[in-house]
């Protein structure tokens, strides 16, 4: 039923990590991981790990697609999900892993409720794969309201039917492209769902678009205004983000 793209560059250190997470899962029917033109070992690590678990991935189908020139997460993204099959996609950052029982439980979820989207809380990882104590929440009902106040959707964490994500395939990788992409959609759906359980482990990392937490928020509200958002509407809403960042890492 899940179709997990991974876009990967120049991740050797971790996609192997994030590889064993997806393929642990239920209802993971195929995996596409598609690099970026990496110009380390990345997909050496990748095939290596493969023949060694190739009785572990026997019943799934994972393929690596490699683009013909460095193009972006966004694009990478939107390959992969044109490429796959299955009936629901699940998209994981080469850094991140899933946590056990994650897929199952959003499936389940998306299938009782008919939402246009799930996603996950997350709890935070070091760079060496340490869990932390620090759990990122998200609420279990998320309209457009609520997402225009700040992001509570990481892109690791969700899980949402093909056929809408190729209505609204990511643009613009020099912002928040998944942010961008959550907006849209939830202009033409009335709500996302969330689960409230630390399923993914996301890896805090310094080279992150968002750990520059000034270049994070222009390129949020450029994101708004890419988003079609006017100017002052723009600005109202940056401002929730900002009032909305500072409780978060106040607490944190």
């Amino acid at each position: 039923m899940v179709s997990v793209i991974i876009p990967c560059y120049n991740a050797r250190q971790y996609i192997c990590e994030a590889l064993a997470s997806a393929v642990a899962q239920e209802y993971v029917h195929e995996v596409i991981l598609v690099d970026d033109c990496s110009t380390d070992d990345s997909v050496a690590c990748v095939q290596a790990w493969l023949d060694v678990h190739a009785a572990q991935t026997a019943d799934i189908s994972i393929r690596v697609l490699q683009n013909a020139e460095n193009s972006g997460v966004a694009v990478s993204r939107n390959r992969g999900v044109q490429e796959a099959d299955g009936k629901y996609i699940a998209f994981l950052d080469a850094d991140d892993r899933f946590a056990p029982g994650k897929l199952k439980k959003q499936v389940e979820l998306l299938e009782q409720t008919g939402a246009c989207l799930c996603n996950t809380a997350r709890v935070l990882m070091t760079p060496d794969g340490s869990l932390t104590q620090t759990i990122m929440h998200t609420p279990e009902k998320i309209t457009l309201a609520e997402l225009e106040k700040t992001n509570v959707i990481n892109c690791s964490s969700v899980v949402a039917p093909r056929e809408i994500l190729l209505k609204y395939p990511m643009q613009h990788s020099e912002v928040h492209e998944d942010y961008l992409t959550w907006l849209q959609m939830l202009r033409a759906y009335p709500y996302a769902v969330g689960i409230d359980e630390p399923l993914l482990e996301y890896r805090l990392s310094a080279h992150g678009k968002s750990r520059n937490k000034l270049k994070s928020a222009r390129m949020t509200y450029r994101t708004y205004r890419l988003a079609g958002y006017p100017v002052w509407k723009s600005c109202r809403m940056f401002l929730s983000y900002m009032i909305n960042g500072l409780k978060k890492y106040a607490t944190h």
